[in-house]
């Protein structure tokens, strides 16, 4: 003991480099661990099959061919019927994503992407444009994300081709299934098959960023939809 209690003595400041870089690692760390167990998910690389069209409408026929290679994930939270507003799912999806489109707005993942956005997209991502959505398609949100497809309580988005990506898609949906209404997001992206190159979700840090964001997302939106139940009722 004698001997750790010199060594804090002799680099108090090499000690306190240390505790201020691994505390906040450590803290990410346990946040994806701890999300982990809360969210269900999954994740698939391979060619693109014809089973996605059954969650993604709008991917392009030509991209289902051994031409192009994917990477693909999901996620998804149930939450109790009783606990949630009775409302449309068309309602309930807009109001989702309103939520958590503007808390993705806070997320470092969106600062990077303000960065080499479009000047005149900029402003999709403050949160009073993104209050003022439908989702409708054409709406552009956060400066890549284009809706592209509707359905009641889908929204499908197509994303801005970067690098190798041929295409992406990101959709979310709510979906009632007995008594609980299932929250989920689901992300793919395709390259050309011979491409050596990696896509964003081929790399290891951003597929780990990734799943904090989506699956962070997943729970803040599913606990705001049953806050709007309790506001009711006060």
């Amino acid at each position: 003991m004698d001997r750790y209690i010199s060594y804090v003595n002799r680099y108090p400041r090499t000690l306190a480099t240390a505790l201020l870089i691994g505390y906040p690692i450590a803290n990410v760390i346990y946040l994806h661990w701890s999300l982990s167990r809360t969210i269900q998910h999954g994740k698939e690389s391979k060619g693109l099959t014809s089973a996605l069209k059954k969650t993604i409408s709008s991917i392009p026929e030509e991209a289902f061919s051994s031409d192009h290679v994917m990477v693909h994930d999901w996620a998804q939270r149930s939450i109790p019927a009783s606990k949630v507003p009775d409302l449309r799912l068309d309602e309930l999806i807009i109001l989702y994503l309103k939520h958590t489109m503007s808390q993705f707005s806070r997320l470092p993942q969106a600062y990077l992407l303000k960065t080499i956005a479009d000047p005149e997209d900029r402003r999709t991502f403050e949160v009073d444009y993104i209050s003022t959505l439908d989702f409708k398609e054409g709406d552009l949100v956060h400066g890549i994300y284009r809706v592209i497809a509707r359905s009641d309580g889908k929204v499908e988005f197509a994303l801005k081709p970067l690098g190798v990506v041929k295409g992406s898609r990101l959709v979310v949906a709510i979906e009632r299934k007995g008594d609980e209404f299932v929250c989920s997001s689901e992300s793919v992206m395709w390259k050309d098959a011979g491409e050596k190159g990696l896509m964003p979700l081929e790399r290891r840090l951003m597929k780990w960023m990734h799943e904090i964001a989506s699956w962070g997302l997943l729970r803040s939106g599913t606990k705001y939809l049953m806050s709007l139940k309790t506001e009711n009722r006060v």
